[in-house]
């Protein structure tokens, strides 16, 4: 890259900095307390959300991974206790992800630690219009609104 970077170039250099110390103390810390990855944590959150159960192909893309990298992730996590996968009852050649008990209370257990790193790292950090700001834009870089 030559010259001066753009703002924008800018702001997504900030935003990959901030990414990356926020998730890298969010697995220390998951890690130390939990006895977890922050990758896992950041699974058993997507099937959470998505209501304690994903069909495979949705928790792929949700999490960015390829269809195989995925099998070998969701494999680790059932190893562990913490998902069960099930044939799809509406499509016998998908499966389905399901938290189990102890899928749920590792995430609930997780869940103040977390929001502690994010509060501590990103969110003392800024306002509360500027964490709209923020979203906002990032959702529409995604096209679609996201909750938590």
């Amino acid at each position: 890259m030559t010259g001066r970077p753009t703002e924008r170039v800018r702001a997504w250099r900030a935003l990959m900095h901030v990414h990356s110390a926020v998730t890298t103390a969010i697995d220390e810390i998951l890690r130390k307390e939990v006895g977890i990855p922050g990758s896992w944590y950041e699974a058993l959150v997507e099937i959470a959300f998505a209501g304690g159960t994903m069909r495979m192909n949705e928790f792929a893309e949700e999490t960015t991974l390829t269809k195989s990298g995925a099998t070998r992730f969701v494999d680790r996590l059932v190893a562990f206790g913490l998902v069960e996968r099930h044939t799809c009852p509406t499509d016998r050649r998908a499966y389905q992800l399901a938290l189990t008990p102890k899928g749920r209370e590792v995430q609930r257990a997780a869940d103040p630690h977390v929001l502690r790193v994010i509060d501590e790292e990103f969110g003392s950090h800024v306002s509360d219009h500027e964490a709209t700001v923020i979203l906002e834009a990032l959702s529409r870089t995604r096209m679609e609104t996201v909750t938590i």
